[in-house]
C-alpha cells in the first residue's frame, strides 16, 4: 500500500470523477432535444461555460439557468435547465474507489469530501449513494460560495475539521486542484481512475 496512505490520518476525496462519474453529455440528455446541443454548449463548453456558476452558488439557480438559456438562444427553456439540478444525480455512477471506503475506515482514517458541486444536487446525491455515510464531513462549494482551486476553500476545510495538511491525503482528478492543495501543505494524489495504488 502506498506510503502516503499509510501515513495519512485523514483522506479527502473530490467527488466528480473520483467517487462518482460525471458526464456533461449524460446530464444534457435530460434536456428537451430541440435545444439540447446549444444548452449543453452554454453549460459545459469553452472558457465561458456557465455550469461552474452553479457550483459557486453566489447567484440563485434560477438566475444562472436563465443566463444559460439566453446564451443558448432559447430563453424560454430556463426552467428545464434549473430542473437539471434535481435530476442530474440520476446520471451519476459510482467509480471503483468508493468500494475501498470501508477499508479506509477500518484502518482508522477520517474521511472527508471537498467538492465543487451545486445544490440541491449534492444533498440528493448523498441521499442516493449510501457510501457517503462513511464520510466524517463534506465541504461543498455551493454552500461555501468558494470553488476549487481557490486556496480559501482548502483553508476552510482545514479549519472546519482541524486537519493537519501534512497528515492528510487529498485525492482529485484535476491537476489545478492538486496543485492548490499541495501549496496548502496537503499530501496529494492525482487520481486517474486507477485504484490499484491502494
Amino acid at each position: 500500500m502506498d506510503r502516503r496512505l499509510m501515513e495519512a490520518e485523514a483522506i479527502v476525496f473530490d467527488i466528480g470523477q473520483v467517487l462518482l462519474s460525471f458526464d456533461g453529455h449524460r446530464v444534457s440528455c435530460l434536456l428537451p432535444e430541440r435545444h439540447r446541443s446549444r444548452l449543453h454548449d452554454a453549460m459545459f463548453s469553452g472558457a465561458d461555460r456557465l455550469w461552474p456558476q452553479f457550483d459557486l452558488g453566489v447567484e440563485s439557480n434560477e438566475t444562472i439557468s436563465r443566463r444559460i438559456a439566453k446564451k443558448a438562444g432559447c430563453p424560454e427553456e430556463w426552467s428545464y435547465v434549473e430542473g437539471l439540478l434535481n435530476r442530474f444525480p440520476e446520471t451519476l455512477d459510482p467509480l471503483p474507489l468508493y468500494r475501498l471506503l470501508p477499508d479506509f475506515k477500518s484502518m482508522g482514517k477520517r474521511l472527508y469530501c471537498l467538492t465543487n458541486f451545486p445544490e440541491p444536487s449534492l444533498t440528493l446525491t448523498c441521499e442516493r449513494f449510501a457510501f457517503f455515510r462513511e464520510m466524517d464531513g463534506i465541504v461543498v462549494s455551493a454552500r461555501e460560495k468558494l470553488v476549487k482551486p481557490d486556496p480559501a476553500i482548502f483553508r476552510l476545510l482545514i479549519r472546519r475539521f482541524s486537519l493537519c495538511p501534512s497528515k492528510t491525503l487529498y485525492i482529485d482528478d484535476l491537476e489545478e486542484n492538486i496543485a492548490s492543495a499541495a501549496n496548502e501543505g496537503f499530501c496529494v494524489w492525482h487520481y486517474a481512475g486507477d485504484d490499484r495504488i491502494f
